[in-house]
């Protein structure tokens, strides 16, 4: 019997989580099961050294040390790898000397969806290149993902800062693969855009939410050790990894990222023609004005992260397989 298949209390509990109406995804949840998937993924040479690398990262014995909670019993390797995925998220509220490694635009890039009768002249955009420029820190999640790339091949840089650039590769092959982390309305009433949905108010349920932490919050909340791997077991069984050898054949992040791009405008922003409101506009009126999700969004996206995350899962293993055990002809041919 595998050592992830959850008991019948969890099967339960799993059971309403997916059905939840209340359900939630790339928060910490999310990003621990793309890394459980990336974890089941990596060969045992590479979590080996993955595991001691992690042990050089600066905040490790404070943020990453993953001791047993709760009795429950503790993969002690996997629980540093998944911890470390949601590390760059823990540096969001960072005093002291860990704020330097808080880097808000490296999460994101947002693509422009324009909607009819936008007046395009009092539109503007953040950065969208994706190639660091020599010299300048990366702005935004395509840069930050070369960055994490070149860290981690470079001999010459310190295990420190190699450890850093793990966590955040983690991090961000999980953020690139959620589809608001790729785009944004930009239109008269966001002429700066509405920052990946953050300030695209919706109902859902009654509740006035932001359009972001909707999707965001499609997988699960903050859950135990157990329930994260009986999450992981659901996702790789709706989608093993031999049901999507077309999607891993594609290992550019500039094309993963065209992929969320292509989700958001068509499953998150319904073409361009969901109804939604300012954050001032909903605030104002206390909601009164502010539309419900259509009929049946939340199970289609709820779908969709299902695949992204397992699309997350695979190929960051197959990222960092590469990396720490390059094929031969790499090695000969860098």
């Amino acid at each position: 019997m595998s050592k992830y298949r959850p008991h019948l209390g969890v099967l339960l509990l799993l059971s309403f989580l997916f059905a939840a109406p209340n359900a939630r995804a790339w928060n910490a949840t999310g990003h621990q099961v793309v890394a459980e998937i990336a974890w089941r993924n990596l060969t045992p040479g590479v979590r080996a050294k993955v595991l001691e690398l992690l042990k050089q990262h600066p905040h490790f014995a404070k943020r990453l040390d993953s001791p047993e909670p709760n009795s429950e019993p503790v993969d002690y390797a996997l629980r540093v790898f998944a911890r470390a995925s949601t590390w760059p998220d823990m540096m969001r509220s960072a005093r002291g000397d860990e704020k330097p490694y808080h880097h808000s635009e490296w999460h994101y890039i947002d693509f422009p969806i324009i909607p009819e009768g936008t007046d395009k002249e009092k539109l503007t955009f953040p950065p969208q290149g994706d190639k660091l420029e020599p010299g300048k820190p990366p702005e935004n999640i395509l840069q930050a993902l070369e960055w994490c790339q070149e860290r981690l091949k470079n001999p010459d840089a310190p295990a420190p800062e190699k450890a850093v650039a793990l966590a955040w590769l983690e991090h961000l092959v999980g953020d690139l693969h959620q589809p608001c982390h790729t785009a944004g309305i930009f239109s008269n009433d966001y002429p700066a855009g509405d920052h990946g949905g953050n300030l695209f108010m919706v109902k859902y349920h009654g509740n006035v939410t932001n359009l972001h932490t909707f999707w965001d919050e499609l997988l699960g909340g903050y859950m135990s050790y157990k329930l994260v791997d009986a999450v992981t077991d659901k996702v790789i069984e709706e989608h093993p990894r031999a049901t999507l050898e077309k999607e891993l054949a594609v290992t550019k992040t500039t094309d993963w990222a065209a992929e969320s791009f292509a989700l958001a405008r068509e499953a998150v922003y319904g073409g361009g023609k969901l109804k939604g409101v300012t954050r001032d506009v909903s605030t104002a009126d206390k909601g009164a004005t502010t539309p419900d999700l259509p009929e049946k969004y939340d199970e289609t996206a709820r779908e969709a992260a299902r695949l992204r995350v397992a699309l997350a899962g695979y190929r960051l293993a197959n990222l960092i397989n590469a990396i720490f055990e390059p094929p031969a002809d790499a090695a000969a041919h860098p």
